[in-house]
């Protein structure tokens, strides 16, 4: 033990053949031990790895969770007024439902149902609305006026559809015929889930062709950008109605014109009855 001190001391290179031989120093021989600490790195200890946040989890606490964005800012709305149910679970909660009407479970899934179906719905229609009277306004031949609520009336009066200046054989009993039992079945296989669907408002699957869904936070944000969407169309389908009801013109049509003279038709200028307005600041 004072030999191996004092080559220790004096720096000397140790024997460790005795060392080797045995299965691990001992810890009653303070001179070994020490000298094993002596020689033998320790690896650092590695750095702790950064929590990173993505984009799309950053995003995703707008819309959903105890934080998303409300209806109303902060200032106005305290958060411990928004009902326990209206949780931030369900894309497009806002914390909204003044007559409660999703209080009990069942209800709230079956309003939201309804309220995501009448979305894509009116997605649809808006977009049937608008692009074949814009179509037919700025060069092509969707027939005499492809206004939405005039289409209706040419198959009611017995005519048939032009699009691009050919006519599609097509008439009101054909229309009926293919709605029924097209969009009957659709509904059919959506109540019944006799596609055995996990999740039969947001299939994914064969309904998502470009797998825009696949990343889970992706696919959480796009209900979010779809059901947000859909309101907006559903309001503007109210709008379209109004609009035909008071001016007898589809939705381009009545665009135009208060893009031509802003001043001269507006919503004044309907109320008030008059077609032609002095412009006034």
């Amino acid at each position: 033990m004072a030999s191996l001190g004092v080559s220790e001391m004096l720096g000397t290179p140790l024997n460790f053949r005795a060392v080797s031989r045995s299965s691990a120093p001992l810890a009653s021989n303070p001179a070994t031990f020490k000298t094993v600490a002596l020689f033998s790195k320790k690896k650092p200890a590695p750095p702790p790895k950064a929590k990173t946040v993505s984009p799309a989890n950053d995003e995703l606490s707008k819309w959903y969770g105890p934080d998303r964005r409300i209806f109303l800012p902060d200032g106005l709305l305290d958060r411990s007024e928004i009902p326990e149910y209206l949780n931030g679970e369900v894309a497009g909660d806002y914390g909204y439902d003044p007559f409660g009407l999703g209080k009990k479970p069942e209800n709230f899934a079956k309003y939201q149902a309804f309220e995501l179906i009448h979305a894509r719905w009116a997605m649809l229609g808006a977009a049937g609305c608008i692009i074949p009277e814009a179509l037919n306004k700025y060069g092509a031949n969707c027939g005499p006026e492809a206004v939405w609520f005039k289409t209706g009336a040419l198959l009611l009066d017995g005519n048939t559809l032009s699009y691009f200046g050919k006519n599609i054989p097509i008439n009101l009993v054909l229309a009926v015929v293919a709605e029924v039992v097209l969009l009957g079945g659709a509904e059919y296989y959506r109540i019944t889930n006799g596609l055995d669907f996990e999740d039969k408002l947001h299939p994914g699957g064969p309904f998502d062709p470009l797998g825009l869904a696949k990343d889970p936070e992706q696919g959480a944000l796009l209900k979010v950008k779809e059901i947000k969407n859909g309101r907006l169309a559903m309001f503007s389908m109210f709008a379209f109605f109004i609009q035909a009801y008071v001016t007898g013109e589809g939705p381009v049509e009545n665009l135009s014109k208060h893009l031509s003279d802003p001043f001269g038709n507006n919503l004044l200028t309907v109320i008030a009855g008059t077609v032609e307005r002095a412009p006034t600041l």
